[in-house]
């Protein structure tokens, strides 16, 4: 008997010291007790547009977090019945599964069965590798104890379903429901709910979109399990393995990924990319959806009319130029949309394709601006004095160049000359000359301090061929520059983020509008009126050509030989540029100018953007008089005046002299007294 007692006492100790000895070997190294508690999974980060609609995830593990009781039963039950029939019964470990696996496992060899629970796929998933050892396995098994010591039974589930990996990315079931269905785990259907219970065992052979059909049979042995244990009856199986399955596409470039893409490094530049991929960032942005989705559209269907109209090969047809996706040999566009009272980017497109090239025109390409540029050349002679009602003499001009001897004569668009005109029509009509004599009048540097108050933020140098935009700048800072003539003369610096927050909702940041004084509220309303001229008589004329009678103002620009087409103009509460050209630096064609090529897009926009906004006049501050004057002189008009127009002025500088001019009949008539018959014509 006693021999007996002390075998019995023998075959329990032993098996124990065995199990404690292991226990405490591998639980050297295993997470503790507070770390299993706080876990965190990976989360993605979730971009989000103004009105809180989310437009982009940036993840190393696309996940979603999701409670229980928003998980369909139908797809907990789906996942119980496949891997884990006895989930609610066992403490973590299902030894009778474990002792036939490891049979099996012994005749082979090596490991050909698994075993594991619901509970130590979590542990695995959550702390260890997939590597097939026998010491991954005791580390899975400890850690599983652990875990059902710590967590209820739903809070394992609801963490093991927001845990595991579907493929493409997708980490737990809400990204998966949306990634393969396109729709939320609320409106998951039987057969769907089914169908990615299946897909866990082998996400790469039974992907959806690759292996349709083993995905399918898969999920007929899922419904097959749920039927075994009674969580469906077989007729709803039968109509769940028959239901129509409708998998998503491949993704395609998301609706403004160019502008999600400026965001990503702004976020890992400032937060690193562990914060960025991992922590489950909500960050929330100022892009309007509808309105990007809008200049995606204009930008595209307006440049391929061109590509049409030119007889360019289609982009479709064509790929990138060189393997970093860069430059591309097709027509390129960029659009940005700001509201310049508080700096919000509204809407930016980079370029037409982002999966082509995902260099971004809008912030990253330097292009010359042309004649936009004299919006700041007359900006800057507003502020010192000047008026749109000063004549310049339009007239050919010869300037020996500072940097040799040779000289330059500048030329205007149409290759004539208009004589003396008014600052306002030199303007609109976008003639060279003027612009130049205004430069050299108030000085270049005076020009670069405007145009730097203003946001031109690229370089810049004191040359006169500065008044004809010789010098590079991005779509992205001509747009946030000419929104101070409609914010009265405030700079408010772009802003892309509005607020982030935590994956818990607290607040890490939030952004304010960063506003100053660039120019006078005044000066800004004179130049306003003299862009608004531009759209109604000048260059942008085409706008009221197609009907469109709202309060509208803006600029053309176009390069030499054509290479780069230009619009950037504003309502009260919107201002929008458009660039237009090849990525090299080439010639778009014969006319392919500000007004044929970029003007089009831009009213297609504005168009759309503005359709629910009411119109209203660009806000006049104080100390802005009006005064009729000649058309031809600049001065107090009179009756003898051929044309005359009301002019705007900042007080203090409107004319105070009469015109001279003279009623023709009023001029004095001369007599000759010529002979009756010339007698010779030398």
């Amino acid at each position: 008997m006693k021999k007996y007692l002390i075998t019995v006492i023998v075959l329990i100790c032993v098996p124990v010291g065995v199990f404690l000895g292991f226990y405490s070997f591998y639980s050297k190294d295993l997470p503790s007790t507070d770390a299993l508690v706080s876990v965190q999974p990976w989360t993605r980060t979730m971009i989000y547009d103004v009105h809180g609609n989310a437009i982009k995830a940036f993840y190393e593990q696309d996940r979603v977090e999701v409670p229980l009781n928003e998980i369909p039963g139908d797809l907990s039950n789906a996942f119980i019945a496949i891997e884990d029939r006895k989930f609610y019964r066992h403490w973590g470990l299902n030894v009778f599964a474990i002792g036939k696996a490891l049979s099996e496992d012994i005749l082979a060899g090596h490991i050909v069965r698994g075993a594991s629970t619901i509970t130590q796929q979590l542990a695995r998933n959550l702390f260890l590798t997939q590597e097939q050892t026998l010491t991954r396995k005791i580390k899975e098994a400890i850690l599983a104890v652990k875990i059902e010591r710590h967590f209820t039974k739903d809070e394992i589930l609801m963490m093991y379903l927001n845990q595991i990996y579907f493929g493409e990315g997708a980490y737990g079931v809400e990204a998966a429901a949306r990634r393969f269905f396109g729709k939320p785990l609320g409106e998951l259907t039987l057969a769907e709910s089914a169908f990615l219970a299946g897909l866990p065992k082998n996400p790469s052979a039974y992907s959806p979109r690759r292996h349709f059909d083993a995905a399918k049979q898969r999920q007929a042995v899922v419904i097959g399990a749920m039927v075994e244990m009674g969580m469906v009856d077989a007729p709803e199986a039968a109509r769940a393995k028959q239901d129509t399955l409708r998998i998503l596409p491949a993704e395609k470039a998301e609706v403004g990924a160019y502008f999600t893409e400026y965001v990503r490094q702004d976020l890992e530049q400032r937060y690193g990319a562990a914060a960025l991929y991992r922590d489950g960032l909500k960050v929330y942005t100022t892009l309007d959806l509808a309105l990007q989705e809008l200049a995606e559209r204009s930008v595209e269907s307006n440049l391929r009319a061109m590509e049409k109209r030119r007889g360019y090969q289609p982009r479709d047809t064509l790929g990138h130029n060189d393997i970093e996706g860069v430059s591309t040999p097709y027509i390129q566009g960029a659009l940005v949309a700001i509201d310049p009272h508080n700096g919000y980017i509204k809407a930016m497109v980079g370029g037409r394709d982002f999966l082509e090239s995902k260099f971004n025109r809008a912030t990253q390409a330097h292009r010359q601006p042309g004649s936009a540029f004299k919006i700041f050349v007359y900006t800057a002679a507003i502020a010192n004095g000047m008026t749109a009602s000063d004549i310049i003499m339009d007239a050919p001009i010869v300037l020996k160049m500072p940097a040799d001897t040779s000289v330059w004569r500048p030329q205007n668009f149409s290759e004539d000359f208009e004589g003396p005109v008014t600052m306002r029509e030199a303007l609109a009509r976008s003639i060279n000359i003027p612009a130049i004599k205004v430069a050299d009048q108030i000085g270049q540097s005076t020009v670069i301090t405007y145009a730097r108050q203003m946001g031109i933020k690229s370089p810049l140098k004191p040359y006169l061929s500065i008044a004809l935009g010789a010098f590079e700048v991005t779509p992205m800072e001509l747009t946030s520059a000419v929104g101070v003539l409609p914010a009265s003369g405030i700079r408010t610096e772009p802003i892309a983020i509005t607020r982030i927050e935590t994956r818990d909702g607290h607040i890490l940041e939030q952004d304010y509008p960063r506003k100053s004084e660039a120019i006078s509220a005044q000066t800004a309303y004179i130049m306003t009126s003299m862009l608004e001229s531009a759209v109604n008589e000048g260059t942008g004329r085409s706008i009221r050509a197609r009907g469109i009678t709202r309060t509208l103002a803006g600029k053309t620009g176009t390069t030499d030989e054509y290479g780069d087409a230009w619009y950037v103009g504003f309502s009260p509460d919107l201002v929008t540029g458009v660039w237009v050209g090849f990525d090299e630096k080439r010639s778009m064609g014969n006319k392919e100018t500000g007004a044929r090529v970029a003007l089009p897009i831009w009213i297609d926009f504005m168009v759309g953007a503005l359709k629910d906004v009411p119109d209203r006049p660009f806000p006049e501050p104080p100390g802005i008089v009006r005064r009729d004057v000649c058309k031809e002189t600049g001065l107090l008009a009179t009756d003898h005046c051929p044309e005359t127009r009301v002019e705007v002025f900042i007080s203090g500088t409107e004319p105070l002299r009469f015109c001279n001019k003279l009623p023709v009949d009023s001029l004095p008539t001369f007599e000759l007294d010529l002979p009756s018959a010339p007698s010779s014509l030398d």
